[in-house]
């Protein structure tokens, strides 16, 4: 629910069009967040190195939700012309290749802010719990 929310807040449009055919974001992003993007048989090894030392440095999973929004923000022109069956197949087999390119999709991917504070507060919402960060006041 946090990714799905990211992507409403992110790219309302693309947001609309997932909504309008039914597409459940959680049935696409389960595989790219539970495998941290190694579900994805096109993603280079290269772009998935990159990506994990970034996460081991920052030491945060900001920079998986800004790889997935940064995905589907690339993403956004193929996917806005599909419906829902073309959408699923795009997503799980992303036959672009070249969208994940380490140097396409990071450069995209750094130009998206995620804060950790920005994750902890969609949580807290999607949840209905206090934000931690209104608990740290």
């Amino acid at each position: 629910k946090v990714f799905e929310r990211l992507i409403e807040i992110k790219l309302p449009v693309l947001a609309d069009h997932f909504d309008h055919h039914g597409l459940n974001v959680g049935i696409f992003a389960l595989g790219w967040f539970q495998t941290l993007f190694l579900y994805l048989p096109s993603m280079p090894t290269a772009t998935v190195c990159h990506m994990w030392d970034i996460w081991l440095v920052e030491r945060s999973f900001k920079i998986f939700f800004r790889v997935g929004t940064a995905i589907l923000f690339l993403s956004q022109p193929i996917l806005l012309n599909h419906e829902l069956e073309g959408m699923m197949t795009y997503l799980n087999t992303m036959p672009d290749a070249t969208l994940l390119n380490p140097d396409i999709l990071l450069a995209c991917a750094n130009q998206i802010k995620v804060t950790n504070r920005m994750l902890e507060d969609i949580e807290a919402e999607v949840t209905g719990q206090k934000p931690a960060s209104a608990s740290a006041k």
